[in-house]
């Protein structure tokens, strides 16, 4: 079942609000399609939603709701990790009170979804270096597969804090580096220092990172970029309960703030509707 939501057309990022960036949204019956475990507590998902598959793009979300009687305002938000034959894929961890529903997900279910939402991952001119940490990998796997199908000649480093938590190969010969705080599996340490490893082939300056996950780790990166001038798109993750602008609740600070008479929206951003991929020299923090 697809609905549009006729008041609900939303704009792309930026401050301009020219109709030739008007994007529209949509809410579907999503019915599940598989539901299962990847890798310590994490979970990957199909959902037949053919509207939302047919133009949702790496880097954009889809807002959930977990069950049919949910009760709270909050939807979930959750970026696409794929999206192939009417279907859209999702990954995640069972940490709260709304994914713990949804690792409960059985074939045939049907799930209430909107999207697609927010911006998406563009820019691939210098040599593209992916760099996910935890259940942040998800829209930066959605790129690494579209890019791997248009031939563009890529990076890509998943950070863990453990070798339980990967489901990917460490395969440095394929520009694949996996990365534990334990040392248990690829390069010990964090992602930082996979990126070291990929500083060792390449010019780092003609690379530009896209960057999702845990905001400790993205804020690691987006100081390691703004000091060494390195191109850097970087996904920020929050709560979102409409995922349209309407509630103000993702609110998000640019760096370039500075005083009292910019107006509002100088100032801050939406991470729904402005994000949720922002250049790192343009926000002032990822901690939300």
């Amino acid at each position: 079942m697809i609905h549009k939501l006729p008041l609900f057309s939303i704009f792309a990022a930026g401050k301009s609000f020219a109709l030739n960036h008007v994007k529209m949204i949509f809410r579907e019956i999503a019915k599940v399609v598989e539901n299962y475990l990847i890798a310590d507590n994490t979970y990957l998902a199909n959902l037949s939603a053919p509207k939302i598959a047919s133009s949702i793009k790496p880097g954009q979300f889809i807002n959930i709701l977990p069950s049919a009687d949910w009760e709270k305002v909050m939807r979930r938000p959750m970026s696409a990790a794929g999206a192939s034959n009417n279907c859209i894929s999702i990954i995640y961890k069972a940490v709260g009170e709304g994914t713990k529903i949804m690792s409960g997900w059985a074939e045939g279910d049907v799930i209430d979804i909107i999207g697609p939402l927010g911006n998406s991952w563009e820019g691939f001119e210098k040599t593209p270096v992916l760099i996910g940490g935890g259940v942040g990998i998800a829209p930066i796997y959605f790129l690494h597969n579209e890019l791997a199908n248009r031939g563009v000649d890529h990076f890509l480093i998943m950070g863990a804090r453990n070798s339980a938590e990967h489901f990917l190969t460490h395969s440095p010969a394929d520009k694949i580096l996996l990365t534990t705080d334990n040392g248990t599996l690829g390069i010990p340490g964090d992602v930082i220092n996979g990126l070291n490893e990929i500083k060792k082939a390449v010019d780092i300056k003609d690379c530009k990172l896209f960057v999702c996950g845990p905001a400790p780790m993205m804020e690691a990166l987006r100081l390691l970029a703004v000091e060494e001038n390195i191109d850097c798109d970087i996904a920020l993750e929050t709560l979102m309960a409409c995922g349209f602008g309407i509630c103000q609740g993702c609110t998000m600070e640019y760096a370039s703030a500075s005083n009292q008479r910019n107006t509002y929206r100088q100032k801050f951003g939406l991470v729904c509707i402005d994000g949720p991929i922002f250049k790192a020299k343009d926000i002032k923090t990822c901690y939300l």
